[in-house]
């Protein structure tokens, strides 16, 4: 299972395969979502456990969509502390080992101009295999997760998102505005599902 490659309270990162620490220079920051009426407060994230297939993107542009304005408002029960967004358009500053792949299957570079899926799939469960990752028993989904330990950096309202394997990366040209192609994770995606 791909979440094996994160490290447990039982196995440091350090003995997980391929797993490195990712320091960020200057360090990534965050605006963190605390509660219903609370300011934004700020974080600062020195650095991450990148895992094979993960990717560090430094945030061009992020969108808000309607979850993350009814979660801010309390219409939507949220585990906070949390980073909301998750319609983001940005760079790849970091790749983890054995490299990432597009959803075509092509490689992805440092420096691609890249958006990625809502949601974060295994990859080995029964409906992973059964060409169903939207519907992954272990699904895990980028401005709706509490923050906790190997991701930190879970949400577009940051500096940098950490992509996690098992998410759809899709590549985007330069001329495509950042507007454009931000929402495309999620309220594009919705409007041509529909």
């Amino acid at each position: 299972m791909r979440r094996a490659a994160v490290a447990s309270a039982t196995r440091p990162a350090a003995e997980v395969p391929g797993v490195r620490d990712e320091v960020l220079r200057p360090a990534a920051v965050a605006k963190v979502w605390t509660g219903v009426g609370a300011p934004l407060e700020t974080m600062a994230v020195p650095g991450v456990l990148l895992a094979p297939g993960g990717v560090i993107v430094a945030v061009e542009l992020a969108t808000l969509c309607s979850s993350d304005v009814h979660i801010a408002a309390g219409h939507r029960s949220a585990p906070a502390p949390m980073v909301l967004g998750h319609e983001c358009v940005g760079r790849v500053m970091s790749i983890g080992a054995g490299g990432a792949l597009d959803v075509s299957g092509a490689p992805i570079a440092l420096g691609d101009r890249v958006v990625w899926s809502v949601a974060v799939s295994c990859g080995d469960c029964d409906r992973c295999t059964s060409a169903l990752p939207q519907k992954c028993r272990h699904l895990r989904t980028y401005g709706h997760e509490r923050i906790g330990a190997h991701w930190e950096l879970s949400g577009g309202l940051a500096s940098h998102v950490h992509v996690l394997a098992g998410t759809a990366i899709v590549p985007v040209g330069e001329r495509i505005p950042a507007r454009v192609a931000a929402p495309a994770a999620c309220g594009a995606a919705t409007a041509w599902a529909a």
